[in-house]
């Protein structure tokens, strides 16, 4: 795709994304040598995700009120230098408590600049193209699942899980400066300091990220789990499990592009299909888990496209959400582009745990039953976004 003018330089952004999302999952592949050297159990040291995820989710919407009046490129470059200041102290430290400390810190410097950079895109592409140019920034996160995020697994094997966090400055390093020379200068958006967090009340603002929550709740119901849910299907572990998490970038590469067409071409009336979508995925995923393809050679393949497609719909839900959001308040595009973030991240987190109350009730085949249910109610959130869309305009 081509964009005219300064939007052209809107590709650029996409290194913002996939820094901070190869720093959301670096560490990873070497959390086994990490809770050995830190003296904690695996269950513990698992928790520099689950900090990295709330302090980003809770803080996205309020840091980005704070620093709304801050010029973008600006933001986007501090936020990252910080960044990489963080994990070089990472590198750093032996004690748990900090590394903890560490990656709180981590999580709120994230939460600036991925709705900025969303922002930013928002900002640079004519409106006929902003669908497209917010898929551009989310492209980011797929490039950090299919390379980053298995570049950090691969360092950390020749230089220990140090090496992963370093990588992982490196990387919000290399994309400060790449941004910072490539992008033109890019001013607040106006009144962005006045309204602040009052743009969140905007009518329509809330059920649009209630369906953010609930669309990456449905599917981290699954996701947290995709490594006993493989084995348990076809008997896959190591790589073969790493595989599968590979098929998440791969179906998002589609997703996205996809997505953004959509939004350009219809709106939030795109929206309602997907997470139907996800709802038939779950459901497939359910009658595997219970044993329904048990013994049959097409298990894997079938538990695959049910990944693919489930990610898929995910992925091309994102950049229409965001497009919606950007269009609702044009004047504080940051702020409401970092409440979404915050209900990513939420829906992350909040997906793990009723997958994990859904394992404690049913066994494996609760964590699709849970899936399915929030798909069903994320398609009540996307039907009645359809239907109000008029209205909302008119209010807007």
């Amino acid at each position: 795709m081509t964009l005219p003018g300064a939007a052209a330089r809107i590709p650029v952004l996409a290194a913002a994304s996939f820094a901070t999302a190869t720093q959301s999952f670096v560490f990873a592949g070497m959390l086994g040598e990490m809770a050995h050297d830190l003296s904690v159990p695996v269950a513990q040291a698992g928790q520099l995700g689950t900090v990295f995820a709330l302090a980003f989710g809770l803080s996205a919407p309020l840091v980005a009120s704070l620093f709304a009046r801050v010029p973008r490129r600006a933001l986007i470059v501090g936020a990252l230098v910080v960044l990489a200041l963080l994990n070089l102290l990472i590198v750093m430290v032996q004690s748990f408590p900090v590394l903890l400390g560490l990656r709180v810190l981590c999580g709120i410097a994230a939460a600036v600049v991925v709705p900025a950079a969303s922002a930013t895109a928002a900002m640079l592409a004519p409106p006929e193209h902003r669908g497209r140019a917010l898929a551009m920034v989310i492209a980011g996160t797929t490039a950090a699942f299919l390379f980053g995020i298995p570049m950090g697994s691969v360092v950390g094997e020749f230089f220990g899980w140090h090496g992963a966090f370093a990588l992982a400055g490196a990387l919000a390093l290399g994309a400060a400066l790449l941004i910072r020379l490539v992008l033109p200068d890019v001013a607040v958006e106006a009144g962005a300091g006045r309204i602040g967090m009052e743009a969140l009340r905007n009518p329509g603002v809330a059920p649009t990220l209630a369906l953010t929550f609930l669309g990456f709740a449905a599917v981290f119901c699954f996701a947290a789990y995709i490594g006993p849910a493989v084995n348990r299907v076809s008997g896959l572990t190591g790589s073969g499990v790493a595989i599968m998490q590979m098929l998440v970038g791969v179906a998002s590469l589609a997703g996205v592009p996809v997505g953004g067409w959509l939004a350009d071409r219809h709106g939030i009336r795109a929206a309602v299909f997907l997470p139907m979508g996800m709802f038939a995925m779950q459901l497939g995923q359910t009658a595997l888990l219970a044993g329904a393809a048990d013994g049959s050679a097409w298990a894997p393949y079938l538990q695959g496209f049910f990944i693919l497609g489930t990610s898929f719909a995910l992925f091309a839900l994102a950049p229409i959400l965001q497009s919606r959001l950007v269009g609702l308040v044009p004047t504080a595009r940051t702020v409401v582009l970092a409440g979404n973030a915050s209900a990513l991240f939420l829906g992350q987190a909040a997906g793990a745990g009723v997958g994990g109350i859904g394992i404690a009730i049913l066994g494996l085949p609760g964590i699709g039953v849970m899936g399915a249910t929030l798909s069903v109610a994320a398609t009540a959130v996307a039907w009645h976004l359809r239907r109000v869309t008029p209205a909302v305009r008119a209010a807007a």
